[in-house]
């Protein structure tokens, strides 16, 4: 039961206008969430583009108007140069942007976009370079093996990993 002499007087509060409208419209509003923005390009008819920030206008979602429950002008204090609040169920389906262009150099990228496997002959397993480390005696028992891998060139990729190779040992000059 509700007191209505609660929502009268000084210390009353009144209700947040778009989540009482909300609440009018049957929405459930404890399945709302809020985004804040703003609005770019639309992509298509009925699709509002919402950007988090300017600082990088690659990252933005897709959101159809059509989902929208309720907006509002952001405050200028917390987004300047009209940001907006948009009003969403949790279960909107949207379309999640984010898209980058950067310089570099080919050796940044060789390791993504490297063409040694496709000029060169397939690897034999062997490490050329490689840290050796003696250990004292009483030591060298207790370390476990240690096993090189090598990189996985396939898109189907196993365990590549070859066995130790046998002990150092000192040859005189």
């Amino acid at each position: 039961m509700v007191d209505d002499d609660v929502n009268e007087g000084e210390d009353y509060i009144p209700a947040n206008p778009e989540l009482a409208r909300m609440a009018a419209d049957g929405v459930d509003v404890a399945s709302v969430i809020a985004l804040t923005g703003y609005v770019g390009a639309s992509p298509a008819p009925g699709v509002i583009r919402l950007h988090p920030g300017l600082e990088d206008l690659s990252v933005s979602v897709d959101i159809r108007a059509s989902d929208i429950l309720a907006t509002k002008d952001a405050p200028a204090a917390t987004m300047p140069m009209g940001g907006v609040i948009v009003w969403v169920s949790r279960t909107t389906d949207m379309t999640f942007r984010r898209t980058r262009t950067v310089s570099v150099t080919a050796q940044q990228v060789r390791g993504v976009f490297g063409a040694g496997p496709a000029l060169g002959p397939a690897s034999t397993g062997q490490v050329l370079d490689r840290l050796n480390i003696r250990l004292r005696p009483n030591l060298a028992d207790k370390v476990p093996p240690v096993y090189e891998c090598g990189t996985c060139q396939s898109t189907n990729c196993a365990s590549h990993c070859i066995p130790p190779p046998p002990p150092c040992q000192s040859h005189p000059v």
